[in-house]
């Protein structure tokens, strides 16, 4: 992959009323080839971003640029980008094989040359067996695949794609996810993907720009957006977290200790700028917190351990969630992995829950607010500016 910077937003901000930002001071570049998602909660940016690269939005401020050329001034069906919607927008009255050669007849590709491609891209997406039945004929996840393929007949420069999952069950969904992986990864597509679904973005981006309040709050791979989140939205909106609350004692050297509400004293590694003084949180992964014992972390391996209360055990298949108080206003969830090995606490029990410094961090309890938004949603559902013959194409 190169480090060419193949997609670029520059200073982009969008406002539908000219006073709230919906997207602000956007700069973003993305590798050709990379699989960027966009994460976030719905109002965050991220679709309106999509759109304004697809050119169904304008930027109020800043410039796009795609492989160098600016996308100021070019309509949709002119960027070289083909896009992916949750709703297939398939035409009813068109065959699978008609509505895949759609875009190729708008842009006045011959008809010998259509129809190779056509053949072509139903075999990439195994559906070629298909090619005569109508949209209304075929499974949801059979509908998304012929979607893929439309976007990506022609040979576009980009493909995006806007929550194009968000209709499937859970088994078909995480098919489809492999099956955009494939094709990513033998075609080299440059794909921009936009979900609210973090273990989606986690599962399936080279990289991962996650927005709230129209802003990028981090963008890294996912492991180190799991592993070494910068702010406590991060770490509480991509995976689980245990957010325990205290005020920091005192800050030097990246480390802070945090006096937490039962008063425990807790010595970790702390975000950049955090202060004596400065209201914080723990934040711990489930999965990273332990009880000590034969399937846990030793004591002596351990470099904090609290006492606190179990309020419930949950079983889970293959592990259980302890639920645990501490204190009076703070709560812990650790994931006890199912191996038989040891008896699990009991509600009511009093236990010791240990973990190491290099698996948590000292986050500034202060977190994005959302700046109430004009009527214009995030998530405009663009009309599409071509239609479709009434017959065959």
């Amino acid at each position: 992959m190169s480090n060419h910077s193949f997609i670029s937003f520059s200073g982009v901000s969008k406002s539908y009323d000219g006073v709230h930002a919906v997207v602000d001071d956007l700069n973003l570049d993305v590798r050709r080839g990379e699989f960027l998602s966009l994460l976030g909660p719905s109002g965050s940016g991220k679709t309106t971003t999509l759109m304004m690269l697809a050119g169904f939005e304008s930027p109020t401020h800043g410039e796009i640029r795609l492989d160098g050329q600016r996308l100021d001034d070019k309509p949709p069906h002119r960027r070289d980008i083909g896009m992916v919607f949750q709703n297939y927008a398939l035409f009813p009255h068109l065959t699978i094989a008609q509505n895949v050669a759609f875009p190729l007849s708008v842009r006045r590709v011959g008809r010998a040359e259509q129809n190779a491609r056509v053949k072509r891209a139903l075999e990439m997406i195994e559906l070629s067996h298909l090619a005569s039945r109508r949209p209304a004929q075929l499974s949801g996840g059979q509908q998304q695949r012929v979607a893929l393929a439309r976007a990506l007949v022609f040979e576009p420069s980009v493909v995006l794609m806007d929550e194009p999952l968000g209709a499937l069950d859970k088994r078909l969904r995480e098919t489809m996810q492999y099956e955009i992986m494939r094709l990513h990864r033998e075609l080299s597509l440059t794909i921009v993907y936009v979900t609210h679904d973090q273990a989606e973005a986690l599962t399936m981006s080279d990289r991962v720009a996650v927005f709230s309040d129209g802003r990028i709050q981090q963008a890294a791979s996912p492991n180190e957006l799991y592993e070494n989140a910068q702010n406590a939205f991060v770490a509480n909106f991509v995976g689980e977290n245990n957010g325990l609350t205290g005020r920091v004692v005192r800050a030097d050297d990246g480390w802070a200790t945090l006096a937490l509400a039962d008063g425990s004293l807790i010595r970790e590694r702390c975000e950049i700028g955090l202060q004596t003084g400065d209201a914080a949180i723990l934040a711990l992964r489930p999965e990273r917190a332990h009880i000590p014992g034969p399937a846990g972390v030793p004591a002596e391996d351990a470099h904090n351990v609290v006492r606190a209360r179990v309020d419930e055990l949950v079983y889970c298949g293959d592990h259980h969630r302890v639920h645990l108080a501490l204190g009076s206003r703070d709560a812990i969830v650790v994931k006890v992995p199912n191996t038989q090995r040891h008896a699990l606490p009991g509600p009511g029990d009093t236990i010791d829950v240990a973990w190491r410094h290099d698996d948590c961090k000292i986050l500034a309890a202060s977190a994005p607010q959302a700046t109430p938004a004009p009527a214009s949603p995030d998530a405009p559902a663009p009309s599409l500016i071509l239609t479709a013959p009434a017959g065959a194409n």
